[in-house]
């Protein structure tokens, strides 16, 4: 048996490398490293990155694979004890452990120690789920990037969406109108699964020729996911009509009024107590940093308080009372036209009150 303590060191003077999904094909290309992190916020991206990592593991000779699942009271030992121990079938081995909320203090100091002396012939793969910027930062997931690499797997939105699928159907050698691209990247915005599905449909249905809104719409059925949360991006951004179209589809799919309004407050909430520290101070950042905004939430905050003045930032909490109170008294459908007034409002689009 070796012992991860008794490898050789990791040489000196390394570097993080942080990498995007997109990027790993090209990496792969160069080298496989011996321990990969993948972690975010897109299970599509995730198993794409993963699915490459092991291809190219494969063609270099890893011919076993061993999975460790991370639940309540998990055994960090068996990590390294797997690590460590001798295969009767294959003298390269993939040891793939999943902790879908990230290690605890254990887990952290193992993969610490399996990163800082990385065991020959085992290609270590750890895959989270979302981390927040303090666990990004950790001994542990830092250690990783210095002797290997991390992938995170941010969420696919906004101006970024039609890029991406852009990409995604040239590769699948699909050619849509641009109305068509449209039409695809709203119907399913949330959901990159279902984008990758539909490009892989569209390309069975219509080999070497353009794709339509009309061949579209036979094509492809309405998959888009609009979350409460991803409803507050819109709002933040001051885009009406995509938080307008968001409220609409949640409304749709039967989320409640109040799941929705909670949401939304959680966020307005943030947004005021930053408002009213900008008012006094003009630094943004730091209004932020003050409200208690996660860092890499931060920038979408910042533009918005641009717009916001804390006289109708308070309004949106006294209309946020009332639909509370028409709910409860059974005026549901007053309790949406008010909600849809809110989302208006705290988009920039309605008019501004004095204040």
């Amino acid at each position: 048996m070796v012992s991860p303590l008794e490898c050789a060191d990791v040489p000196p003077g390394l570097h993080a490398v942080q990498l995007k999904p997109q990027h790993i094909e090209a990496h792969l290309a160069e080298q496989l490293a011996p321990i990969y992190v993948v972690a975010g916020e897109e299970p599509l991206l995730i198993q794409e990155t993963l699915d490459a990592i092991r291809a190219k593991a494969r063609a270099q000779g890893y011919g076993e694979r061993e999975v460790l699942d991370v639940e309540r009271g998990f055994d960090w030992q068996r990590l390294i004890d797997s690590c460590a121990s001798l295969s009767l079938f294959s003298s390269r081995r993939i040891v793939e452990v999943r902790a879908p909320n990230g290690p605890d203090e254990t887990g952290r100091n193992v993969l610490l120690r399996l990163a800082q002396q990385p065991v020959p012939d085992v290609l270590l793969l750890v895959v989270c789920g979302a981390l927040d910027s303090r666990a990004r930062e950790a001994a542990w997931y830092k250690a990783i990037e210095r002797v290997g690499a991390s992938v995170y797997a941010w969420p696919v939105k906004g101006p970024e969406l039609i890029p991406w699928l852009q990409q995604r159907l040239r590769a699948a050698n699909v050619q849509l109108d641009p109305d068509a691209l449209k039409v695809l990247a709203e119907r399913t915005e949330g959901n990159l699964l279902a984008a990758a599905q539909d490009i892989a449909k569209l390309a069975l249905l219509f080999p070497n020729r353009h794709v339509s809104v009309a061949d579209l719409a036979q094509a492809v059925a309405d998959s888009a996911r609009f979350e409460a949360f991803d409803l507050n991006d819109r709002i933040l951004d001051g885009d009406a009509a995509a938080a307008v179209r968001s409220l609409a589809r949640l409304r749709e799919e039967g989320v409640a009024p109040l799941e929705i309004l909670g949401a939304v407050m959680w966020s307005l909430r943030q947004l005021i107590r930053a408002a009213l520290i900008y008012a006094r101070s003009r630094d943004a950042v730091a209004a932020c940093e003050a409200a208690g905004i996660r860092r890499f939430q931060q920038a979408r905050y910042q533009r918005a308080l641009a717009r916001v003045r804390p006289g109708e930032a308070f309004g949106w909490l006294r209309r946020a009372s009332r639909i509370d109170r028409l709910v409860k008294t059974g005026q549901e459908a007053a309790a949406w036209e008010e909600l849809l007034t809110l989302t208006l409002a705290a988009s920039g689009a309605a008019p501004r009150q004095s204040g």
